[in-house]
């Protein structure tokens, strides 16, 4: 490869790492217009197509790049994550294995392969990882992916306290830092602007629709099983975990004659400014679904329970659904997933019952504030009464009933999150009570959020309150 071609390439990954795609396929298409057989420009532009959600188009080009350049390591890794994420889980783990076989030290690909599959104490995996996890050259990023895969490898022979011992390490060498403080602040601080008051000043802003659905909780609370089960129907679409209305609640202080971030900018928001940003939200959401009859849009980013004031000043007939899952089941599932981005406040024990313990209280101030108008979903329930949790659904999204939301593992479509093995398989019951594989570790984190471990416990969820046994 020439200097100068090093050179374009590089500028074209700058542009799409920092989200800029349309620059770097611009580069991308002009350097295989010179030569339609650059194995790294195929690939990369392949890559591009997987982050603007055109799976089919990516896989092509990656399958092409494969072609050209059969022992690029990389190449292997990234195609797999996409045939992982189109369900296609067999194609997915070759290429984990093949991206392994040509890099034995390709932390990120063992980590891939272990999320996907349900290891035997006899796996030469063991050895392969322990002959890594030896090595004294290996940078702390790559031994984190390393720790993770044993973390998840100990756990299915059940040597829980092995298993930990990896997932704490790969936790720790992650790096990775959450300012607490800031978050409680900013629940402070919703809980103040969001107020009875602000509900009876601000009836009537916002658009009248019922297209919107947002799904919330906790992460690995069972969001993307909620949303499998409802996209599996005729007239929903489940876009998966969108930062819209992030985005959306960053830019309100445009808007506002008060000009501080969110909340605080929210007494400056004249009225007219809602009906604007809800239009802007809802253009974005509609245009990423062209299915006919479609006439609910699930946007289930677990972390917008932040604004669920917005939303419902946004969109007045909007459905909110608020997933949960016992308490540690919930925060040991985050510690043990090796979250690319985002979710930081998961890295770390103390910092997550912190978190979750802020969480619990926005959470409780939002039913308070809206009664009866938030769905609360146990993940539990949906396990031993699939048909009717989800007829409970159904009947909240003002839909009719589908077999089709039953038989949700047979639907095709695209899921990223890191439940994506479990909505392709029937419901299992596999995942409750697993904190109590862990018990001895987790007794830190069950005192943080007042969860003693010893006894039964209320748990507060939605409009009800939910008893639940932590006893196995």
């Amino acid at each position: 490869m020439s200097e100068s071609l090093k050179i374009r390439l590089h500028a074209a990954m700058s542009h799409q790492k920092a989200g800029r795609l349309a620059q770097a396929e611009q580069i991308y298409q002009a350097v295989l217009a010179e030569d339609p057989s650059q194995p790294d420009a195929v690939h990369l532009l392949g890559l591009v197509r997987m982050e603007q959600d055109r799976d089919e188009e990516a896989v092509s080009l990656m399958e092409k790049a494969l072609a050209l350049y059969p022992d690029a390591p990389h190449f292997h890794h990234n195609i797999a994550g996409v045939y992982r994420r189109m369900g296609r889980l067999q194609e997915a783990e070759a290429r984990f294995r093949a991206a392994i076989e040509r890099k034995p030290d390709y932390g990120e690909a063992y980590q891939g392969l272990a999320e996907m599959v349900k290891f035997k104490a006899d796996d030469p995996l063991f050895g392969q990882i322990a002959e890594q996890l030896a090595r004294p050259d290996l940078a702390d990023g790559i031994l984190s992916y390393f720790h993770f895969a044993a973390g998840k490898i100990h756990d299915d022979v059940k040597d829980y306290r092995k298993a930990f011992h990896h997932f704490r390490e790969g936790n720790r060498l992650t790096h990775r830092q959450f300012d607490a403080q800031a978050f409680r602040s900013l629940v402070k601080n919703l809980i103040y602007h969001y107020s009875p008051g602000h509900l009876r000043s601000h009836q009537g802003v916002g658009l009248d629709t019922e297209t919107p659905v947002f799904i919330i909780g906790m992460p690995r609370s069972g969001t993307t099983l909620v949303e499998q089960i409802l996209a599996s129907h005729t007239a929903v679409f489940g876009a998966g975990e969108l930062n819209d209305m992030k985005r959306l609640a960053a830019s309100a202080s445009q808007h506002s004659q008060v000009k501080r971030s969110f909340p605080d900018c929210v007494p400056g928001l004249p009225r007219a400014a809602y009906a604007r940003l809800a239009e802007n939200y809802l253009a974005k959401v509609t245009s990423l679904t062209s299915e006919p009859g479609i006439r609910r849009i699930i946007d289930k980013h677990p972390l917008n329970f932040q604004f669920v004031g917005l939303i419902y000043d946004l969109y007045p007939n909007a459905r909110i659904i608020h997933t949960v899952r016992h308490p540690l089941d919930t925060c040991l599932s985050c510690f043990f997933q090796n979250f690319t981005k985002g979710q930081d406040y998961s890295f770390g024990l103390e910092v997550l019952g912190q978190f979750y313990n802020d969480y619990r209280r926005l959470m409780q101030h939002w039913e308070q504030l809206y009664p009866g108008r938030i769905l609360t979903i146990r993940y539990e329930d949906i396990v031993e009464n699939q048909e009717v949790e989800t007829r409970r659904l159904l009947d909240f999204m003002g839909l009719e009933f589908e077999q089709a939301c039953i038989d949700f593992h047979q639907t095709q479509r695209r899921v990223s999150t890191a439940s994506f093995m479990q909505v392709r398989k029937p419901i299992y019951k596999s995942s409750r009570q697993r904190w109590v594989n862990y018990r001895q570790e987790l007794a830190g984190l069950a005192r943080i959020i007042g969860m003693p471990i010893d006894q039964p416990v209320t748990i507060s969820g939605g409009s009800n309150r939910i008893r639940d046994s932590i006893l196995s």
